[in-house]
């Protein structure tokens, strides 16, 4: 029973998924956020989602956010310009 209940969970996520990208075609381009950005802009943001990751488990598990924002801060070096 509970591997139904994950595949129905995973199949209603994806379902979401691809709707919510439908509706985001459909919006203008001159609404939508800018898609173009350099490297260094897309690689400050990934390091930012991580850094909020590592700071959801820095009470729990204060290793693994320790690795993530080590890994965050190498990902963010990496790009720069």
């Amino acid at each position: 029973m509970t591997t139904a209940t994950l595949h129905a969970h995973v199949q209603r996520s994806r379902f979401a998924q691809h709707a919510l990208a439908t509706l985001a075609q459909l919006i203008p381009a001159g609404l939508r956020a800018p898609a173009a950005r350099s490297a260094s802009e897309s690689a400050a943001l990934e390091a930012q989602k991580v850094r909020r990751l590592a700071y959801s488990y820095s009470k729990t598990d204060p290793g693994f956010a320790a690795d993530l924002y080590a890994a965050a801060a190498r990902h963010e070096a990496q790009h720069a310009d």
